[in-house]
C-alpha cells in the first residue's frame, strides 16, 4: 500500500516538474515579452512574418512587414522580439534607389510617348446625346397603336 501512494506522488511530482511548471516558465516570459512591447520594435509573429510595430493598442498592434505595408495582429501572435542578428535583410524606407534603376527611368521617361491622359476634363464625361442631339419634335402618336388612316 505504502509502495503505491509513493509511486502516485513521484508520477505527480514528474507530471508538475516535467510538463506544468515549464509552460508556466514560458508563459510568464511571453506575458513579460508582451507587455515590453513599443513601437519601432522588430518583432517575428507566429506565423513567421517579420515586422515593425508601429501602434500598440491594449489587446492589437499594427505592425508594418515592408514599407508602407500594415497589417493589425493580436498582440499574442507576437512571439519573439528580434535583435540586429536575428534579421537577415535589413529594410530602410530613406534608402537610395541603385544608380542603375535611376537612369533606367531616366531612359524610359524620355522615349516614353505622351501621356493621353493627362489633359482630361471633368467636361469630357459629359453625355454627348444631352448636349449635342436636337429635340425630337412631339408626336401625337400613341405608341403601340396603328396610325395607318
Amino acid at each position: 500500500m505504502g509502495s503505491t501512494v509513493l509511486m502516485l506522488v513521484l508520477m505527480g511530482a514528474a507530471f508538475y516538474f516535467l510538463l506544468i511548471r515549464p509552460q508556466q516558465k514560458r508563459a510568464k516570459k511571453q506575458a513579460e515579452m508582451t507587455n515590453a512591447l513599443a513601437p519601432g520594435a522588430r518583432v517575428m509573429l507566429s506565423s513567421g512574418v517579420f515586422g515593425t510595430i508601429r501602434h500598440l493598442g491594449d489587446r492589437q498592434a499594427i505592425i508594418e512587414i515592408a514599407p508602407g505595408i500594415e497589417m493589425t495582429v493580436v498582440k499574442q501572435a507576437i512571439v519573439k522580439t528580434l535583435t540586429p542578428e536575428d534579421d537577415e535583410f535589413e529594410y530602410a524606407d530613406d534608402a537610395a534607389e541603385p544608380d542603375h534603376i535611376e537612369r533606367e527611368a531616366d531612359e524610359v521617361d524620355e522615349a516614353a510617348e505622351p501621356n493621353p491622359f493627362e489633359n482630361i476634363q471633368p467636361s469630357d464625361f459629359n453625355d454627348p446625346r444631352l448636349t449635342d442631339a436636337p429635340a425630337d419634335p412631339p408626336s401625337d402618336d400613341v405608341p403601340g397603336q396603328n396610325t395607318q388612316k
